[in-house]
Order: structure tokens, then sequence, then C-alpha cells
């Protein structure tokens, strides 16, 4: 688990089930990227997302819509899917991207550079620049990026 931006960490499932790790780090909440949520008392947002072509653009956006929320409240948040490689880093470059008004690709350098498992699918990257692009408005009108 790497702290890749103020109170933003990536990780893997196994981490995100590690109950010392996320209270030494100061996690506040979870936000699972893979169809089966961690073994956690701590509150989890998931979101089934897979790596590929096949992902589901709106579960990208409302899982960044998500991260970036957490983020403004100033809460801690661990990130994560399975190998802590390809969807987690996708999700939080784009929200650091937004949330620190940064370009796309400086926040994947960035998170590149905090994060040894760094390997996104390249159809998360694209859904990523999308989503970059075009912050809408999640489905649940919860809050429109700038």
């Amino acid at each position: 688990m790497d702290e890749v931006a103020t109170n933003l960490y990536v990780g893997t499932l196994a981490e995100a089930g590690d109950r010392a790790l996320l209270q030494e780090a100061g996690v506040d909440r979870v936000i699972s990227l893979t169809h089966d949520a961690p073994e956690t008392e701590y509150p989890v947002s998931t979101y089934a997302m897979m790596d590929g072509p096949r992902n589901e653009q709106e579960a990208f956006r409302e899982a960044v819509a998500d991260v970036i929320g957490a983020l403004e409240r100033a809460e801690a948040v661990l990130v994560h899917c399975s190998r802590g490689a390809s969807r987690s880093p996708s999700v939080a470059a784009t929200a650091v991207a937004l949330h620190e008004e940064r370009s796309i690709e400086e926040a994947f350098e960035r998170i590149e550079n905090q994060r040894a498992e760094f390997d996104p699918h390249p159809a998360l990257v694209r859904q990523a620049v999308r989503v970059y692009q075009s912050p809408e408005q999640p489905a649940d009108g919860s809050r429109r990026h700038k």
C-alpha cells in the first residue's frame, strides 16, 4: 500500500483487509474496484470494475467521484483492486488530476513514481482520459467536478 497523494493510498485486495495496516496509515474508508469487497470493518464503497475495454465507464466515473469526495472531506482513502497495479492507479490518477487540477499525464506519472506495482491497462488509461476531459455529474447526481 502506497500513499500516492495526501490522504490517497493505492493498494491490493489483501492490503484492504489488513486492519493493522489501515490503522497505521490512518485510513478512514476503502474504495474497492473488485467484484468482491474486502473483509474489513472500515466503510467500503464497491465499484465492480475489470481491466480491459469491457469495463463500465460509469463505474470508473463514479469511483473517481467517490475518491474526490473523500479527499474534499479530508478523509484518508485506500483505493484498491486485486493487485493494485491497473484499476486502482488509473482511478487514483484521474482523481488526483481533477482534484489537484493537474494534467492527466502528470497525475499518472506521479502515481507511477510513488508505486512500484504500476501497470494500467491501456483501456483504463483511455477511460481515465475521457473522464478527465469530460468530468460529468455521476448518475446519482452527487457532484460535478471541474
